[in-house]
């Protein structure tokens, strides 16, 4: 079983769903250099803003899959220089980021990765 890290967050106002996608995209080549590194999925959901009834914004998911607690901890420290990450970034709102590894307890079949 693969240690699974959580990373999610709100993207800024006028970041559309495109651009996620293409920054996650631009990062997977460095993720792919990053010791330990499995795999990656990335998710949405649509939430209502607090200061309006009609607005609304995106939180995002991404599911990173690691080898090991320490090459998912040692992630954050090889990924912060990169360009890709910057970008990304670049469209969080900063305060909404969460971070958190679990060790998986339990699954219903093997993840099929290579």
């Amino acid at each position: 079983m693969y240690i699974v890290e959580t990373v999610s967050w709100v993207a800024k106002a006028g970041v559309d769903t495109q651009q996620v996608i293409d920054a996650v995209t631009l990062m997977l080549p460095d993720l792919q250099k990053v010791p330990g590194f499995k795999y990656q999925s990335l998710s949405q959901k649509e939430i209502k803003q607090e200061t309006s009834n009609t607005d609304s914004a995106c939180q995002w998911l991404q599911l990173y899959y690691w080898d090991t607690v320490k090459n998912a901890h040692n992630s954050n420290e090889i990924m912060a220089p990169t360009a890709s990450l910057a970008h990304l970034i670049s469209l969080i709102e900063p305060e909404s980021i969460a971070i958190d590894i679990f060790i998986p307890q339990q699954q219903s079949s093997r993840l099929m990765l290579d």
